[in-house]
């Protein structure tokens, strides 16, 4: 087993939650970044809501990778340096450095240090033969990315359909920022929620144990926290649905009432029935990821699909 690894701390710089969330809660369509979610709780119930029954991202995405584990590697290709942008509590990451051949290097990159110790504690613990680093950055920001040095060929790996968190000018300008990192013959594999029944997509947000809307309204219960506000815990509902038309599953807590507070020594008003808008989840076709991939300067792809059809992963040749 490895006994150390190298640890390259970029120091990305961490949200400004208070000055964030007061301009958002006071723009005409009030929203607040999900990026904030991630505090301890709301990192715990996430991890609740990918057992559920309901919740199919994270399992389908398990099992293409275990099933598929060798024509991933494959095609990713020999001696390569595999590096996960968001590498979060490293299974993922363990299960592609385990499928690749001869692979150069493994490098985990994520925001939070926390989760990179543990997850290379477990890279640790399972793989002895690749050397590691972590680098904690802001892998969004592509002139960080660009200064991380791999060894041999680059593999680039985003999973967890993260991509359907941003927007669609973002979606495409981080792929293209990924393609400049890359040369020629190098891979760029990435997961993603695939568009489907509405109703399968319903139920995924919408738990019968209500754990996602505990999740959603944490961040009311953060607000409270952090501005010292005593928002009650019924003064906000959870609501998501599937806007067909833009292909997103949408977010948002639910004004009960016509109410205000005095958040950050600014008042803040509700209407009744007025909305926080809090996440977008964009759901994909197959030829939609495709496109965005040719656009950006990607040419062969290799698609895999779970049992269900539900979510997709692809690699990517620039």
């Amino acid at each position: 087993m490895q006994e150390s690894y190298e640890i390259i701390d970029l120091k990305p710089q961490a949200s400004d939650f208070r000055k964030e969330v007061l301009e958002g809660l006071l723009s005409e369509h009030k929203s607040i970044s999900p990026k904030f979610f991630y505090d301890r709780t709301g990192s715990e119930l996430f991890e609740e809501i990918t057992k559920l029954d309901e919740y199919y991202p994270t399992r389908a995405e398990m099992e293409i990778l275990t099933d598929k584990a060798s024509e991933i590697g494959k095609a990713i290709g020999e001696g390569v340096s595999l590096t996960e942008l968001g590498s979060g509590n490293g299974k993922k990451s363990v299960l592609l450095a385990k499928a690749l051949h001869n692979p150069k290097e493994a490098i985990l990159v994520d925001i939070s240090m926390d989760a990179l110790k543990d997850a290379m504690k477990r890279l640790m613990a399972e793989i002895s033969n690749i050397p590691a680093k972590a680098v904690c950055a802001d892998y969004t920001a592509i002139d960080v990315m660009s200064s991380i040095k791999m060894a041999g060929k680059k593999a680039i790996v985003f999973l967890g359909s993260t991509i359907g968190n941003m927007e669609p000018h973002d979606q495409r300008s981080f792929i293209a920022g990924c393609r400049k990192v890359l040369s020629d013959g190098e891979t760029f594999t990435i997961g993603a929620d695939l568009k489907k029944n509405p109703e399968v997509i319903d139920r995924a947000y919408n738990d019968s144990k209500g754990i996602t809307a505990m999740f959603n309204l944490n961040l009311i219960a953060r607000i409270n926290r952090e501005f010292g506000t005593n928002i009650p815990p019924d003064a906000f509902r959870h609501y998501a649905f599937y806007n067909s038309k833009e292909g997103r599953v949408e977010m948002h807590l639910i004004s009960t009432k016509e109410q205000s507070y005095d958040i950050g020594g600014t008042t803040v008003r509700f209407r009744d029935g007025e909305s926080i808008h809090t996440e977008n989840s964009y759901k994909f076709s197959i030829s939609e990821l495709e496109a965005m991939l040719r656009e950006a300067g990607f040419s062969e792809t290799n698609v895999w699909k779970d049992s269900r059809d539900l979510y997709a992963l692809i690699t990517a040749v620039a």
